[in-house]
């Protein structure tokens, strides 16, 4: 992958989760219900655009989109090369997942039970949208991850679905793909293929962002073996992709979306198609230029992106819980004062030092997961050792007059 690739998709990456993090902590913090009708600040506005669900929607479209051609564009490359690929994909697609995944849904329960008992006055844990969703059914459920697709979430942890998605689609992608991959015998071919179809059925059946989620994963995919962009400027390319997400976020809503609902996923389709435009962009463009992505701070901030997003909300809700336990339950949803603010940006602010700090004994460990589960792999199903090279038999020198002549 090119270097200045490598470096726009890490600041994708941090980007893309902070803009979930203010918009989730936005709605459970800051009311600007009277934007539209009560002079406001210039910064008031900007938040208020920023902060926007359609903002945090297409920023997970981009996380889809990045996944897919970073996992499944590798899947591609390897298959086109004749490689056997299996086993090593499946240990590093099973430790990135569940060393992060496994660790969220208990901290999941840890902060929800704690806030349960501590700020039950709030009434925060029993809004409709938590109904039913502390049970052990729910909690195993997120720990297969099925969140999203066949169960509810658990708990406060909504934003896990998005990640119950990417590990089907790690998981199936290849399975599906697998007759065309030469180098495995006919029957494991197929097998693989069954099984994959199998468990694609059994996952689009309940209704969920999951079929939808998988074109454009499967979009970014593909994406790879395009040879060059649409648009070849990086320049051009962003500030299209920029001016269309920003249409999509003043127009697609309200009455028009309610008279044409096909609007939201028509819009999805055409963000996500010119986000891989731009990925192309980057790709296929000059290696230099672009000094706003050479600070090492991107690289810092994408190595616990992946943390930061996979437990920012039981956090969020759990101070939402002691702002309404300690200050009252009508004061979050009061019209947004500085105080609300400044609640809301310390709260963002714990939210990402937490991160960091899970990621270390997570994300970071994710090396040598994969070392511990290969080398457990290679003691219960060793690997078989590839065939050794066939000796040539040495050339014999040919007989002296033979030369000579």
């Amino acid at each position: 992958m090119p270097f200045i690739l490598s470096q726009f998709i890490e600041a994708s990456r941090w980007l893309g989760a902070l803009v979930v993090l203010a918009v989730h902590t936005s709605n459970l913090f800051i009311n600007n219900a009277d934007i539209m009708s009560a002079p406001h600040g210039p910064l008031a506005y900007v938040w208020w655009f920023y902060s926007a669900f359609e903002l945090g929607h297409q920023a997970v479209l981009a996380f889809f989109v990045m996944s897919g051609y970073l996992v499944g564009g590798a899947v591609l490359a390897h298959m086109r090369k004749n490689q056997a690929f299996l086993r090593e994909y499946f240990i590093h697609r099973v430790s990135r997942i569940y060393l992060v995944v496994g660790p969220a849904v208990a901290l999941t329960l840890v902060l929800d039970s704690l806030g349960r008992q501590l700020f039950a006055s709030s009434g925060v844990y029993e809004w409709p949208l938590f109904k039913g969703h502390f049970s052990a059914v729910l909690f195993l459920a997120s720990f297969l991850n099925l969140q999203g697709i066949a169960f509810d979430y658990f708990g406060t942890n909504g934003p896990l679905w998005s990640l119950a998605c990417e590990f089907w689609y790690y998981v199936t992608f290849p399975l599906l793909l697998l007759p065309f991959a030469r180098n495995y015998p006919l029957a494991l071919r197929f097998l693989g293929f069954a099984l994959g179809a199998a468990l694609f059925l059994a996952l689009s059946t309940p209704p969920s962002w999951f079929k939808f989620g998988y074109i454009l994963w499967a979009g970014g995919a593909f994406a790879t073996l395009i040879p060059r962009p649409i648009i070849r400027s990086r320049w051009a390319a962003l500030l299209l992709y920029a001016v269309v997400v920003v249409i999509i976020r003043l127009v697609v809503r309200g009455h028009l979306l309610e008279a044409h609902p096909w609007l939201a996923d028509a819009g999805d389709l055409l963000a996500s198609g010119l986000f891989i435009n731009v990925l192309l962009a980057f790709r296929y463009g000059p290696s230099e230029g672009f000094s706003l992505l050479r600070p090492k701070f991107h690289k810092t901030l994408a190595d616990f992106s992946f943390s930061l997003y996979s437990i920012h909300m039981p956090i969020l809700i759990f101070a939402r819980a002691a702002v309404g336990g300690t200050l009252g339950n009508d004061w979050a949803t009061q019209l947004a004062t500085p105080q609300n603010y400044a609640v809301a940006f310390s709260v963002m602010g714990v939210a990402i030092v937490a991160g960091y700090f899970f990621s270390r004994v997570t994300e970071a460990k994710t090396g040598a997961a994969r070392r511990k589960l290969r080398a457990l792999l290679d003691r219960w199903a060793p690997e078989p050792a590839a065939p050794a090279p066939e000796q040539q038999p040495a050339p014999t020198q040919p007989p002296r007059q033979r030369i000579e002549a």
